[in-house]
């Protein structure tokens, strides 16, 4: 399980109901505490009838803890806000802890220094587990020293002995510490409902899926087609299909005929541009991007401007 960015554990919130019914005693008062927490209507609906007596305190926190936890966002905002105040708690209604005495005074005290001490030690292994997460992220996010660094591990690449499976994760490894080393920031590989994608560019404020291929061939209309198709699922959903050895001419016909143009094609030449230091990356992004946008030209040499879509 996954527990990044979590904080309430099962055991914090049971801390939390203790509290609640340590604090209040008034159903309706419970009400209204959930009500001024933030607590959606939906939930409040379910413990609306809270003055029928078979409806008990208990059974009302219970419910609107099930509420919330069964939310998408797992009800962390009402569960922080109300962390938030009962760990600061300081009413104690003279009524129900002295004249009543159905609630005790040390006992509530003792519950919300329990809730305090666990609340902000669960915030500090949250807040650790981000900071590990972070260092790691650091620890993959290098980028290289040099042009002169970059150009030997290109070459180590693409002249290596190993299996083509091998070849393309150092080739998106590569990607990545080039698109570092012009200041883009870049995500690491990872899947999408299943979908491997090998990252993510920001240049332009706009994020950027990439998808690259170093076959021996140029690349038939399959896996490009199919690249294009995942960024309309997306919002404003912008790709850069890189393929070493380019693409066919028919899937270029394909795609030029397309109603819909969200991705750019980069290819070895565009590489060799970049290695020979004639353009830098974020210039070669941002001519073809213009090109897409102002001509709808998705495939162009980013020197000359000239299209690379063949007709046929």
């Amino acid at each position: 399980m996954n527990d990044r960015g979590k904080i309430f554990s099962p055991s914090l919130k049971g801390q939390l109901k203790d509290c609640i019914l340590a604090v209040i005693w008034p159903k309706k008062d419970i009400y209204e505490f959930f009500k001024s927490h933030s607590c959606p209507a939906a939930a409040l609906k379910k413990i609306e009838n809270y003055s029928a007596s078979a409806v008990s305190r208990p059974a009302m926190v219970v419910t609107i803890f099930s509420e919330l936890t069964n939310q998408n966002d797992n009800g962390t905002l009402q569960f922080y806000q109300m962390a938030e105040t009962l760990s600061n708690w300081a009413h104690f209604d003279e009524f129900w802890f002295v004249k009543k005495a159905t609630l005790s005074l040390d006992d509530a005290k003792v519950k919300i220094e329990r809730l305090r001490i666990s609340y902000l030690g669960e915030v500090d292994k949250a807040r650790g587990r981000e900071s590990a997460h972070a260092k790691k992220t650091e620890e993959r996010a290098k980028s290289y020293a040099s042009m002169d660094e970059m150009k030997k591990d290109f070459l180590l690449i693409s002249t290596t002995s190993e299996t083509s499976q091998k070849r393309g994760y150092a080739f998106e490894h590569f990607l990545a510490q080039m698109a570092r080393y012009f200041d883009l920031k870049v995500t690491e590989a990872f899947r999408i409902s299943g979908t491997q994608i090998d990252g993510t560019i920001k240049y332009e404020g706009e994020n950027y899926i990439i998808e690259a291929k170093w076959h021996d061939r140029s690349l038939s209309d399959e896996p490009i087609l199919a690249f294009c198709r995942k960024q309309e699922i997306n919002m404003h959903g912008r790709g850069i299909f890189i393929s070493i050895n380019g693409v066919t001419p028919g899937c270029l016909s394909i795609l030029r005929r397309s109603a819909v143009k969200n991705t750019i094609i980069i290819d070895g030449e565009d590489l060799a541009l970049i290695l020979s230091e004639l353009i830098t990356f974020p210039s070669l992004l941002d001519k073809k991007v213009r090109a897409a946008q102002t001509r709808g030209d998705f495939y162009i040499n980013p020197v000359t401007g000239i299209t690379k879509i063949i007709l046929v």
